[in-house]
């Protein structure tokens, strides 16, 4: 019912919103995409369990996409709070406490953050643009600031909801007019702003598009003083716009004018589209000329197999012991000579023009576990697969994978890396240089340090030859990976005369950071969300413990953490004095639901607030608490109206059975535990009201009954009013006390022993006067027979 009331809400909030961005989208694109709207509930942000996610498909072509937030709260006399709304293309937003890292070597992409207030009326929409944007898939995900929420059960008293709600709206242009490569073609504008795409494939290492002899077509604009194109635009995988603000830098070409964009690492299987605006209809030749460089796999000149060479069976393609026994990697001069690699010398040559050459380049295959995010790619050979490459200081090495949509970003890519080397004088050092970037090809500056706005792993023979790098919730596309060895000789650069130098190149996708033993650490536990298609994992921290990876410790003192779990979960040891009386008093089937819930509320709190100590799974453990802590009190209850034997077993099984329905259906909910609590606080009071309508007689309540019952009303008092989330393990520790406490005050005294048999089933058929003598101090006289004589009681 919240979520309708939102929507109906929201909606009517948006549309004047809507009406104006429908109308400004109309001016500048020729399609309209219809509104995309998606809401759900927010939470305060403890975990990113906590977030709320919505996924958005931006289609291709779109030079504008404007996002709409409105976030609410269902009571006017709730307090306003602070939703942080983070949009990302591609994967998810990675977010923390802190909104920091503790990994060094865990990288992310930053993402657009945005922040609004809940209202009750509709008064706060924040609009965010987005020029230019990727075409896919984009996410969103929302949450409130923390604040210390009170703990109450579910229908005592209103507890606010707080809801958010997103619309998506963008402007899409159709019917784009493609231009052939490696063709010279004269084309004509068809209006003052005029977009054309050219499809770049997989392959090409570079491409210049150039644009020349720019006329007017009508008579009245043939001015050759004046610009001819106004401006242009080049752009890869998005639409560029004119706006200055949002695009790069524009050109400008008169009609006696030509200019070329040069692309030497661009977007390979994509398009990249030109944006011309001119003030007139004009016409002009473009050629765009490309430089191929083919994707191989294995090829002759990469390996060189030993003679026994074994081939690698599927089952053991991670382990790296046998890459040993598999390949050595040389470089044949001939094979170098022939064809047209980079030479050392060449190649860093700098102001110096140069031909155009191919570096060898591998794409890696794509090796799926039967786990969630467990990929490993690896190097593919006709008859083997390894993670082994064998380097060589003549020219690069460039690998590439893939990372897929929605599959691989939910975890984390790791890219270890192992250097090895045979036979290394003293005197020699080497060091390999590791680039890294997605959807483009990354570019080595001055032998040891990437291009801006790529990752770099290096390593050296000398101090570091193990390197890992971590990419938090990866975006899909193509990942490459560019290697270079240089080799030194007292710190001078030398030719490499090394028997075997490679690398162990591991690369995988795993749900979170660690190892798959422990992949949060010591400190907490990798929990896998699943909402819809978005799947997902992240790791849950401890009490104490902060960040993506569950090492930061700065909010709270571990000690003080450790010692409230202990308090919380030591508590139950009141309990024992309750199971004692119990078994004391003959009633064993109340004592051994006491020591169940006791064990059982240890096991859960144990389990809540430190997940290691799980013998089984959360769910398992919270629901046998809730069923045994209300058990207990139905137990307890049904023992203070001291039914006849007969009548107590059928009340014990009729508790069950109703607290295992309420219990299932929902334990958080009030109702389900005032059911059969109510019920249970009702055969007592009639079974004494009874007694005392059959006595005539008022008798005044026991002194132990009060004091259990006043301990019991104060135990709910806290469980209901005073409990909140900062001091919910002192306080519910205390209610663990007083409880167990008030067991002991409400459990009644055990029966008079009965001498005969026969005086046992003389009880049964008059068991009222047995009550009377017991309770109230009725004189009660029980004839038996003539022989057995006359008992008599005072």
């Amino acid at each position: 019912m919240l979520l309708i009331r939102f929507v109906r809400k929201f909606q009517h909030t948006l549309t004047t919103a809507l009406t104006h961005s429908i109308k400004r989208v109309r001016m500048m694109s020729r399609c309209i995409i219809p509104q995309a709207n998606q809401e759900d509930l927010l939470r305060s942000f403890k975990s990113y369990s906590d977030v709320t996610m919505f996924h958005f498909t931006v289609p291709k072509e779109v030079p504008r996409a404007t996002w709409q937030f409105a976030a609410f709260m269902d009571d006017p006399t709730c307090h306003t709070r602070k939703v942080y709304i983070y949009l990302k293309f591609g994967s998810y937003p990675v977010i923390t406490v802190n909104n920091g890292i503790s990994t060094k070597s865990t990288k992310y992409d930053y993402d657009i953050v945005v922040t609004t207030t809940t209202t009750y009326q509709s008064k706060n929409v924040t609009v965010v643009p987005v020029y230019e944007p990727q075409p896919g898939d984009w996410f969103v995900a929302a949450y409130m600031s923390y604040w210390d929420e009170k703990v109450q059960q579910q229908g005592l008293g209103h507890k606010c909801q707080y809801s958010i709600g997103a619309i998506a709206l963008w402007s899409q242009i159709d019917n784009i007019i493609n231009i052939p490569i490696n063709y010279q073609t004269r084309l004509r504008t068809s209006a003052t702003t005029t977009y054309y795409k050219i499809y770049i494939p997989s392959g090409l290492l570079s491409f210049r598009l150039s644009i020349w002899n720019c006329n007017f077509t009508l008579h009245n604009f043939r001015d050759i003083n004046k610009p001819c194109i106004e401006a242009l635009y080049l752009k890869g995988r998005v639409l560029p716009t004119s706006n200055h603000f949002h695009s790069t830098e524009s050109k400008i070409l008169t009609t006696n004018a030509s200019y070329s964009f040069i692309e030497s690492s661009p977007y390979e299987d994509s398009y990249y589209y030109l944006l011309i605006v001119s003030s007139s209809i004009i016409e002009f030749n473009i050629k765009i000329d490309t430089t191929e460089c083919p994707i191989g796999l294995t090829e002759k000149s990469f390996t060189r197999k030993y003679t026994d060479i074994i081939p690698l069976s599927f089952n053991s393609i991670t382990e790296t012991s046998t890459y040993k026994e598999l390949i050595k990697h040389r470089w044949y001069n001939e094979e170098i000579n022939d064809s047209k690699f980079y030479n050392r010398d060449e190649f860093y040559r700098k102001n110096e023009k140069r031909d155009i050459q191919c570096i060898p380049r591998h794409r890696l295959v794509r090796v799926k576990h039967a786990g969630t995010f467990s990929t490993v790619y690896l190097l593919q050979g006709k008859e083997w697969l390894s993670s082994r490459l064998v380097l060589t200081d003549s020219v690069p090495m460039m690998t590439q994978f893939d990372i897929l949509p929605l599959i691989d970003i939910g975890g984390t890519l790791d890219i270890n890396v192992h250097l090895e080397i045979k036979k290394l004088s003293s005197m020699r050092s080497v060091l390999v240089t590791m680039c890294i970037q997605r959807n483009r090809i990354p570019t080595i500056e001055d032998r040891y340090s990437c291009q801006n706005g790529t990752l770099a792993i290096n390593l050296s023979s000398l101090s570091k030859r193990n390197a890992s790098l971590l990419v938090a919730y990866p975006q899909p596309g193509t990942w490459y990976i560019i290697i270079l060895a240089t080799c030194y000789n007292y710190g001078k650069p030398v030719r490499c005369q090394i028997e075997e130098m490679s690398i162990l190149l591991n690369i995988r996708t795993k749900r979170c950071i660690f190892s798959d033993q422990s992949p949060c650490g010591n400190h907490g536990i990798c929990q896998e969300i699943q909402k819809n298609i978005l799947h997902y994992a992240t790791c849950n921290c401890f009490k104490g413990y902060t960040g993506w990876d569950c090492t930061d410790i700065s909010n709270i003192i571990p000690t003080i953490s450790l010692m409230s779990i202990i308090l919380l979960i030591t508590s139950n040891v009141f309990f024992v004095p309750a199971i004692y009386v119990a078994i004391k008093r003959k009633l064993y089937a109340e004592g051994l639901v006491y020591l169940v819930t006791m064990l059982f509320s240890s096991l859960y709190h144990a389990c809540d607030e430190n997940g290691r100590f799980c013998i089984t799974k959360y769910e398992i453990l919270q629901y046998m608490d809730f069923f045994s802590s209300i058990l207990a009190f139905w137990m307890t209850l049904i023992a203070m109206a001291e039914l006849p034997n007969t009548i107590v077993s059928l009340c014990h099984m009729t508790g069950v059975f109703i607290i295992t329905f309420g219990v299932q259906i929902n334990r958080m909910c009030l109702i389900n535990i005032l059911i059969p609590l109510s019920l249970g606080i009702i055969i007592p009071v009639f079974r004494h009201t009874y007694r005392t309508f059959q006595a005539r007689k008022c008798k005044k309540p026991n002194r132990k009954i009060l004091l259990g019952l006043l301990f019991a009303i104060t135990g709910l008092l806290l469980y209901s009013f005073i409990e909140t989330e900062k001091n919910y393990q002192y306080v519910h520790s205390v209610w663990h006390i007083i409880m167990a406490i008030s067991l002991i005050f409400l459990l009644p005294p055990a029966k008079l022993k009965q001498t005969t048999s026969s005086i046992n089933a003389s009880f049964d058929d008059d068991s009222e006067s047995w009550n009377c003598k017991e309770f109230y101090g009725i004189p009660t006289f029980t004839i038996i027979d003539q022989e057995n004589g006359t008992i008599a009681s005072n």
